[in-house]
């Protein structure tokens, strides 16, 4: 009884263990992601995507170096009910740098954990900056 009790305890604690990590590698992810989007990477976000859907990516803007984001809020995170995605939901203030009028996007982003990389991923299209 002590025994699978213990071993019970051992494994919950693993478990929680392995969560814990892949929690931290969704946190830094996604911060890594903002500050892409925030610095005015944009060429560099297709590769935040699952390599099935690079091909398909529109380009993010005409011109990405016209372009300098003002403002990078995350709205609303959650687990969609699958273990391996989380949801999050952003809104980016940008402006083109030769006409000066601020615009919004409301980035509906989808990002699911490949356990073979132990990382996440972009699991839909990147909006287009127009």
């Amino acid at each position: 009884m002590a025994l699978t009790l213990l071993s019970a305890v051992l494994l919950s604690g693993c478990e929680t263990i392995g969560n814990a990590k892949k929690d931290q590698t969704m946190n830094l992810r996604l911060k890594e992601y903002a500050h892409e989007v925030r610095w005015g990477q944009l060429e560099a976000l297709s590769s935040y995507l699952k390599p099935d859907m690079v091909d398909e990516q529109k380009d993010v803007a005409v011109d990405p170096q016209n372009i300098r984001v003002t403002n990078y809020e995350v709205l609303r995170r959650v687990h969609p009910g699958e273990e391996n995605q989380v949801s999050q939901t952003v809104r980016i203030e940008y402006l083109f740098r030769d006409r000066q009028v601020v615009k919004t996007l409301i980035d509906q982003q989808l990002w699911e954990y490949i356990p073979d990389s132990k990382d996440w991923q972009r699991a839909n299209p990147i909006p287009v900056f127009k």
